[in-house]
């Protein structure tokens, strides 16, 4: 039990310092860049670093799988290059075995991975968000309650146009509601200056409004109203209308976004495809460790800049595939749970192959 404890000790060191250099490289480069602005008369020094500090976590979960497989390389060519894992191997222990106390640590920065980016990352991009639009890039437009120029299915013969919707609110303003016969034609269209949710009906109102009976494509019949009940009964608390890209969203909010865009009628591959690829992220890193960790033992020398540049290589093929997966998924060519779970399957083929090879 001790040379398990002795092992996942030697891990920490260098994990810890990938995941420093690495963040530190990517969050200094986005710094700089945004150092453009300082002349824009809004923008202070003040406002870079909040802006660093609230991306900061999101770039510390994307170098996480990095650091792990730089950590799980370079305990094992450690130890291969000062004879102990010889030592160990002639003491009785399997390859296997060595292995086991690396994952483990690698389970567990995985699993706090994913606590912080259900968690902690998405409101921070929020708040990196406003920073950026109020402060760093001003945008007289930038409101994150109000989405613009939306356009849902809510039926299957129900199209709903709003100019804005403030789900934090429950109100849409400028909307426009039309119903089509079965062939597609226009038969009723609903326009009003507002659509309030009420939480006692949990349906939406309509105020200062009028309705369109189309009779015939050259007789038309209005009628306004001040208050009117609509069919649509879409809770807001359940609508997903903002642009947020997908990859900066939570498990949670995926799940939302995928469920309301299946009920609205609208395409979802991208966010089911996203939220496959999230769901797969700890086995991910788990099998590029898997990967990289038999390379080490191959290595009799330790030398530490091989073990960067075998991370780094074994890193970027596996994010050029899940992104080639990603990118073919979120455009509906393939299934988004094989668009998500196939680099895993893939590499999880390599790894079972690499260890029958190597005898491990």
């Amino acid at each position: 039990m001790r040379i398990y404890f002795y092992i996942a000790k030697k891990f920490w060191g260098p994990f810890l310092f990938a995941l420093g250099v690495f963040t530190t490289l990517v969050v200094l480069g986005d710094t700089f860049e945004k150092m453009k602005n300082l002349g824009n008369g809004t923008t202070t020094i003040l406002d870079l670093l909040s802006y660093s500090l609230a991306t900061f976590p999101n770039w510390l979960a994307t170098i996480m799988p990095v650091a792990c497989l730089l950590g799980a390389i370079s305990v094992i060519s450690e130890m291969v290059s000062n004879g102990e894992w010889t030592a160990c191997i002639a003491s009785g222990f399997a390859p296997k075995q060595l292995f086991k106390p690396v994952v483990a640590c690698i389970l567990l920065v995985v699993a706090l991975t994913m606590l912080m980016q259900e968690f902690i990352v998405p409101p921070l991009n929020v708040k990196a968000n406003r920073i950026y639009y109020t402060r760093i890039s001003p945008s007289d437009s930038f409101n994150p309650d109000i989405e613009r120029d939306v356009v849902l299915k809510v039926s299957p013969n129900q199209m709903l146009f709003a100019k804005e919707v403030n789900l934090k609110h429950g109100t849409m303003s400028q909307v426009s509601l039309d119903t089509y016969d079965d062939h597609w034609d226009i038969a009723d269209q609903i326009v009003a200056r507002q659509m309030v949710w009420d939480p006692q009906t949990r349906g939406w109102l309509f105020s200062d409004g009028i309705r369109r009976t189309f009779v015939d494509p050259l007789d038309t019949t209005e009628h306004t109203f001040e208050t009117a009940e609509s069919s649509v009964n879409l809770n807001p608390a359940e609508m997903s209308v903002d642009r947020t890209e997908n990859k900066l969203l939570s498990i949670r909010d995926l799940y939302k976004r995928v469920h309301f865009f299946k009920r609205s009628g609208l395409s979802s591959y991208a966010a089911q495809t996203m939220l496959q690829s999230k769901l797969a992220t700890p086995f991910v890193t788990v099998i590029m460790c898997l990967l990289g960790m038999p390379f080490a033992i191959s290595m009799r020398r330790k030398s530490k800049i091989i073990n960067i540049i075998a991370s780094m290589v074994i890193a970027f093929t596996f994010w050029w595939l899940i992104s080639m997966f990603t990118s073919i998924g979120e455009n509906g060519y393939i299934n988004p749970f094989l668009a998500g779970w196939g680099p895993v399957l893939f590499f999880s083929v390599v790894v079972f192959f690499e260890f029958k090879w190597m005898k491990l």
